[in-house]
């Protein structure tokens, strides 16, 4: 307690009396030997010109004369020093530098501590302040509530996280998974080139030696004939040359030599061997359409498994008054007459067409619509697409779909419709919908027939939604599981 109290004379001792604060600039009087801030007594004199009196002791001077006393500065400094360190050593509060008292005071406008003396300053006087104990509870129970939303959020992410991570791991499993059906498919396909390729190659070489044995046995037979060709020749040769009597003499055994030397000519190479190469052609032929069918059929599988298929539902506050969609939005018709439906500005008014509940923003994506007769359109569209008015159907417009109309099925694009030549019209589209690359692709979901592919869009930032269309009264889709 004695040490409080001598901190606390030692620091009236260092306090103008004036301004009630540690002395800034002390100077003294010289007539009664009382000290003041330079600024203070400055302050009581103004306005006076001749007599000045003392605040302190209201003692009167007929000139005003002031000495600055540097002792009493370096006290000052060393009060606060003292002050500062008797506040810490008696409750360890922060203290104010400039005066050396506890910061028990919160300024609201200025978001700061401060100690009673600051509270009373020019700088603070108007503003609201409390004990900071106040304030401190308050922004304790926001940082609560803080804490507590971030440590929700942080659960959530960690969740999220562990899901994200199982869900990799799920696909590099799958992944592997198709690695090795790949790696045996392709095995098994090496090992029946390898079977085939014994196999043609052990005809071939049989053929090769019977072409072989044929050419050796019919090169015999021709030499033959050609020896006795050629004495024949020389015979009657002999003959063109002796006088009548001579030739006339043995004519009929001349000729009849002659008729029995006539060699006929083979008929060319045995029809079986240029048969059997034209069936060893075939074989090759059949087993490059066997390897283009199983190659198409790996691709599109590959295709296919790299799309996730999605249930689509149709959105009923964006259907146009003319359509009926069926309870749970799996199918929608065209009536006759329009329904009375809310005007509302998600609703297509123009044409008879209606958006599915899903949002695609990433990822690949195909569903299938089952399609009957009449006028119908099925795609994707961009979300913010416009509702009101009699816009372009096509990719400009935000809109990318088949239409099937006059027996024949076209492709919204811009300027003009493209038709396709396609000789059938299919009775299920499949709808593709590659988000990052921009794709919007159709395929017969019978046959897996491409049917049309739109040039790449860029879809970043836009959320697509499935389209569909029912063009006029009569005109049914249904959306398959």
């Amino acid at each position: 307690m004695a040490a409080g109290s001598s901190v606390q004379s030692l620091q009236e001792e260092a306090t103008c009396s004036v301004c009630l604060d540690f002395f800034r600039d002390p100077v003294m009087i010289m007539g009664c030997g009382h000290n003041f801030c330079r600024a203070c007594i400055t302050q009581c004199w103004e306005g006076a010109e001749t007599d000045v009196t003392c605040p302190q002791c209201r003692q009167t001077f007929p000139q005003r004369t002031l000495g600055p006393n540097r002792q009493l500065a370096n006290f000052v400094e060393i009060a606060k020093q003292l002050c500062v360190q008797a506040v810490k050593g008696a409750g360890g509060e922060r203290v104010c530098e400039e005066h050396g008292k506890a910061l028990k005071l919160f300024c609201e406008t200025d978001q700061i501590l401060m100690c009673v003396i600051c509270r009373e300053s020019r700088a603070h006087r108007t503003h609201p302040a409390a004990p900071a104990q106040e304030p401190a509870q308050q922004y304790k129970e926001q940082i609560q509530t803080h804490l507590e939303v971030r440590r929700q959020e942080r659960k959530r992410l960690e969740a999220l996280r562990a899901n994200e991570k199982q869900k990799h791991q799920e696909y590099q499993e799958k992944a592997e998974v198709e690695k090795q059906k790949i790696v045996a498919e392709f095995e098994r396909l090496r090992q029946f080139l390898e079977e085939q390729e014994r196999l043609l190659l052990a005809k071939l070489g049989e053929l090769e030696r019977e072409i072989e044995k044929s050419q050796e046995e019919r090169d015999t037979k021709l030499t033959g004939d050609i020896s006795c060709l050629s004495s024949l020749i020389g015979e009657l040769e002999g003959k063109c040359q002796q006088a009548a009597s001579d030739l006339l003499q043995d004519i009929r055994s001349t000729l009849s030599r002659c008729e029995k030397g006539q060699v006929q000519l083979p008929v060319g190479i045995s029809q079986e061997i240029e048969t059997r190469l034209r069936k060893l052609s075939g074989q090759n032929l059949n087993l490059k359409e066997t390897l283009r069918q199983f190659q198409e059929a790996l691709l599109s599988e590959l295709e296919k498994e790299s799309y996730a298929k999605v249930t689509v539902t149709l959105d009923p506050d964006t259907a146009h008054p003319d359509l009926i969609l069926s309870v749970g939005g799996r199918s929608v018709s065209c009536a006759e007459t329009q329904q009375c439906l809310p005007n509302n500005s998600e609703r297509f008014d123009v044409y008879e067409c209606v958006l599915g509940h899903e949002r695609f923003t990433s990822g690949r994506h195909y569903w299938e619509v089952e399609v009957e007769e009449g006028e119908w359109a099925v795609g994707v569209a961009r979300e913010s697409v416009r509702r009101k008015e009699d816009i372009s159907l096509s990719p400009e417009e935000g809109i990318w779909a088949v239409v099937h109309c006059d027996d024949q099925l076209w492709a919204l694009t811009t300027p003009d419709l493209t038709l396709f030549c396609l000789c059938w019209v299919p009775s299920r589209v499949r709808v593709c919908l590659d988000y990052t690359a921009g794709l919007v692709s159709f395929l017969d979901a019978d046959t897996e027939a491409s049917i049309f592919t739109f040039p790449p869009a860029l879809f970043a930032g836009d959320t697509i939604r499935p389209w569909l269309g029912a063009l006029e009264a009569g005109s049914k889709l249904r959306l398959c599981n």
